[in-house]
């Protein structure tokens, strides 16, 4: 036990370091640059400075948290950017919360840290083996664990100390809410009730044909009347020059080699699983030491299922290619099971990794090229290197996609800080490094006219399908009202453009097969009695009639079973949003003044 609780309060040092409330976590990671450090503030809250120097060695305290925490050391320069963002966010947060908790009088005494150590554990103390018993938390055995010295518990009282003045804070601001009976009978009923409908419908796209015509006047027309649908963010152009690393039949045969001395270890009796360990890239080994357990025909990739089904008990095949790399299988044991033949294995798994001086080398060509095209233009240096260059679409600035590149928060970032040509530095992507300069800047807008024509037309030319299905479905009220039955009049219908089904059953939450997800229809079926035909309901996908074929009746006693999960799910659901719009709020009226884009950052 007290083996298990040493190692324990090592995890707990990277807990308590990386630990913090739900909306106040955040990631770290920075990768400065020098250009821009001539003005020393990163930005302001309500006049609360944040300099460079503050953010700096905020980010390193979290980057050195985050690398203890997950192992990680090689960061991307898209994580650094999404960890850069969210440092931001912590400092902006951090200040209007603790502005609001000084005027609110808000603070924590030391009796109320105690009382929430000793009754409420920390979620990372519950789901730790030390504290269970027969799997389930034990709050015995945590309350025993108070005084051992092996866990740090000043660092842990800390986060109780940070979180409480902030439930306190979230309870003020959402102390009025309530969830009432009906909502949670509602609720209950949207995802309990079920139906069962036949419907008579007709599909907008029945009707959607090239006799539909469209004309200019039209399209004008309907431009000037939804023009607000057609206002255009700010939109950036990017050329960029990619610099691939590319693997070699030499860092192929440089796996292979190591595969030589593994079967040699082995051959002199070493342990697989304890090799596994030391060379196996597998992400899993560190819990499995290389044992898959056993699988079936299917479950694996073919090259790996056949070289282990293929071998004899005790065999050590391989290695063996597949996409993930080279595998190394020992075939621990086959059995039946459900008439199906299994197998058991272990495997050790390498890639092929470019060699560091490779990777060296591109690193080098991308730098120099990033030099060599700030001091006489992008296209010129890539011209003269010899280097194909490509361009993106033009792209706002939302998210972190970039066409052409893929997510890659960093140069999304230099793409909307940066002048028209200006050159970045290099970045690392997936298999190599990228330098890009920005090639047009297209400022917000209207899009005008001629951009937006074909999705104005085909605007305009759905909107007729539709009112022609409309109209189409309306010919045969007369039937539906004198009771004539749907799958009759969907026969009789001499262009067979009326869709006549039955669903299986649904609830109000559910998507129907040939519907989708619809408000309307399924509120309208759970509205009717059985037997009961509605009036014409209108969909997004065209006209419908409906008939109630059956109902489930309200279950008392599953309500009752469910009512307290839902009704704190609701209420978790409201505080939780009720406090986001309030602190979003709070940003709008603060006087935020951000510079990190003079900084790089």
């Amino acid at each position: 036990m007290m083996t298990k609780l040493r190692e324990f309060s090592k995890f707990f040092i990277i807990l308590v370091a990386a630990a913090f409330i739900a909306l106040m976590v955040f990631e770290w990671g920075a990768n400065y640059s020098t250009q821009s450090r001539k003005r020393d503030t990163v930005g302001e809250v309500n006049g609360q400075k944040l300099t460079y120097s503050e953010f700096n060695e905020l980010f390193q305290q979290l980057y050195r948290e985050e690398s203890a925490r997950t192992g990680k050391t090689n960061f991307t320069d898209d994580d650094m950017q999404k960890l850069r963002d969210q440092v931001w966010e912590r400092f902006v947060q951090q200040t209007l919360f603790q502005e609001e908790m000084k005027h609110l009088g808000i603070a924590v005494s030391d009796s109320e840290v105690v009382y929430q150590i000793f009754n409420y554990p920390l979620e990372d103390f519950k789901k730790h083996p030390a504290f269970q018993t027969d799997g389930v938390f034990d709050i015995k055995k945590y309350r025993a664990a108070l005084g051992n010295p092996n866990i740090p518990w000043k660092q842990i009282e800390q986060i109780y100390r940070e979180q409480i003045p902030y439930v306190k804070l979230q309870n003020i601001i959402t102390n009025t809410v309530r969830v009432s009976e009906e909502e949670i009978r509602d609720e209950f009923e949207k995802n309990n009730i079920k139906m069962k409908v036949e419907y008579l419908g007709a599909s907008t796209f029945q009707f959607l044909s090239d006799s539909i015509k469209v004309n200019d006047e039209e399209i004008k027309d309907y431009y000037k009347t939804h023009k607000d649908e057609f206002v255009q963010e700010e939109r950036r152009q990017l050329a960029y020059v990619k610099f691939q690393i590319k693997t070699t039949k030499e860092d192929t045969m440089r796996v292979l080699k190591e595969f030589d001395s593994i079967k040699q270890r082995l051959a002199n009796g070493e342990n697989f699983n304890d090799l596994a360990l030391e060379y196996s890239e597998d992400p899993s080994v560190k819990n499995n030491k290389g044992e898959l357990g056993y699988f079936a025909r299917g479950d694996m990739v073919k090259p790996f299922e056949e070289a282990a089904f293929n071998a004899k008990v005790g065999d050590i095949v391989g290695p063996i290619q597949t996409a993930y790399g080279y595998h190394l299988i020992k075939v621990e044991d086959k059995k039946k099971e459900n008439g199906k033949l299994k197998v058991k294995v272990s495997h050790i798994l390498m890639k092929v990794h470019p060699a560091p001086s490779h990777v060296e080398s591109v690193e080098t060509n991308a730098r120099l090229f990033s030099e060599d095209a700030k001091n006489h233009g992008f296209m010129e240096q890539a011209k003269m290197n010899g280097y194909e260059v490509n361009t993106t679409p033009l792209f706002t600035e939302e998210g972190d996609f970039v066409p052409g590149i893929g997510n890659h928060a960093a140069i999304k970032a230099f793409a909307f800080a940066a002048e028209l040509n200006e050159v970045s530095n290099f970045y690392r992507i997936d298999n190599g490094y990228i330098v890009v300069s920005v090639t047009k800047i297209e400022p917000k807008g209207y899009r005008p006219l001629e951009a937006v024509k074909q999705v104005i037309e085909n605007r305009i030319r759905l909107d007729k399908a539709r009112e022609l299905a409309r109209k189409y479905i309306h010919q045969f009220d007369d039937k539906i009202k004198a009771g004539e039955e749907f799958e009759k009049i969907a026969q009789s219908d001499p262009s067979k453009k009326l869709r006549y089904d039955v669903t299986g059953m649904f609830s109000l939450a559910s998507t129907v097969p040939g519907i989708g997800y619809s408000v309307e229809f399924n509120a309208t079926a759970f509205a009717l009695k059985p037997g009961e035909i509605s009036d014409l309901v209108e969909t997004d996908r065209g006209f419908y009639y409906l008939k109630l074929l059956e109902k489930t009746k309200f279950d008392s006693a599953a309500f009752n079973a469910q009512k307290e999960s839902i009704k704190n799910r609701l209420l978790n659901e409201k505080r939780s949003q009720i406090f986001t719009n309030w602190y979003e709020q709070l940003k709008e009226k603060a006087d935020i003044v951000d510079n990190r884009r003079m900084f790089n950052l």
